[in-house]
């Protein structure tokens, strides 16, 4: 097997998801709503259970389909429950996800499917050792579309969510900046609040349900925040923040590959680490470096960092 084989696949599977989470992220951690990623990771599970119902398979479209369409319908759940019930982010994810988890639970066990194997890693850390690509010997045949079909099935799906959602984020820029900035003001110019929480929590669900199966839930939720936040810390701009964004994204799902995949046996440890979690470590330490820059700069600026 060569680097075109094996690590290639991985890493466009790695940097697709990485982008996607990390472009909705920046809304996320703006509205304060970080952990949409692990709530969604755990409402899918009822459209899993369905999913695998309907196809008789673990590894079919059937599941993707199941779990996008629990993750759209928790999304919107939580748009419902804090529009009519009143109830803050928090709460409302909360109640929404445990409900919808514990559901999925019932599920496997009325439909006695509960002694389907359900692998707990795969679930945290996802399975991008997995994804391999046999067509390609050289370079070029990367562009050559009869290739294209033997891709890993996570590799397109990402591709369309990343397509889907930079084309909705560029159509709807202005009205993203304003929700995330002013809800109120928002919705005195006629974006009910009720409707921008849905959109923005499909949004995320688009992301979750398309990156989960290959990187897993560690990997992300560690994409949503990691690279907006991080941003965040860099530049008070929405669009240098979300640029900025999409370029830690591809460097941590680049470099945190190659921390765990090659650097770690170079330096030592017995066997590569884990490629997703390497990412995920990667995500936290570029964080904390880029919160230690911002409170130096803010100490030379006489100021400190809000609470």
């Amino acid at each position: 097997m060569t680097f075109l084989q094996i690590d290639f696949p991985a890493l466009l599977v790695a940097v697709l998801a990485a982008l996607a989470a990390a472009l909705v992220g920046n809304i996320l951690v703006l509205r304060r709503q970080a952990l949409m990623g692990d709530a969604l990771s755990h409402m899918v599970l009822p459209g899993i259970v369905a999913g695998y119902l309907i196809s008789g398979s673990a590894h079919s479209w059937a599941l993707v389909a199941g779990a996008l369409a629990a993750g759209l319908i928790g999304a919107g759940l939580i748009a419902a429950a804090r529009r009519l019930g009143g109830l803050d982010p928090a709460t409302a994810m909360g109640v929404v996800l445990t409900a919808l988890f514990a559901g999925g639970v019932l599920m496997l066990e009325l439909s006695n499917t509960g002694n389907v194997h359900l692998d707990v890693e795969h679930a945290l850390y996802g399975s991008l050792e997995s994804a391999i690509w046999l067509y390609p010997n050289v370079w070029t045949d990367i562009f050559d579309p009869a290739g294209w079909a033997e891709l890993p099935r996570e590799a397109p799906l990402l591709a369309g969510a990343l397509l889907l959602l930079g084309i909705a984020f560029l159509a709807a820029f202005k009205e993203i900046a304003l929700v995330a900035f002013d809800p109120d003001y928002a919705a005195a110019l006629g974006l009910p609040g009720w409707i921008s929480d849905l959109l923005i929590n499909a949004a995320a669900a688009i992301a979750v349900v398309a990156a989960f199966d290959a990187v897993g839930s560690i990997l992300v939720i560690a994409m949503l925040i990691c690279p907006a936040a991080t941003a965040r810390l860099l530049t008070n701009s929405l669009a240098a923040q979300v640029w900025a964004s999409l370029g830690i994204a591809v460097g941590l799902a680049v470099g945190g590959y190659g921390l765990g995949v090659w650097a770690a046996p170079a330096l030592g440890a017995p066997a590569a680490l884990n490629a997703a979690g390497s990412m995920a470590v990667a995500g936290g330490a570029a964080l904390g470096l880029a919160a230690a820059w911002r409170a130096r700069l803010n100490r030379r600026r006489g100021r400190v960092l809000p609470g």
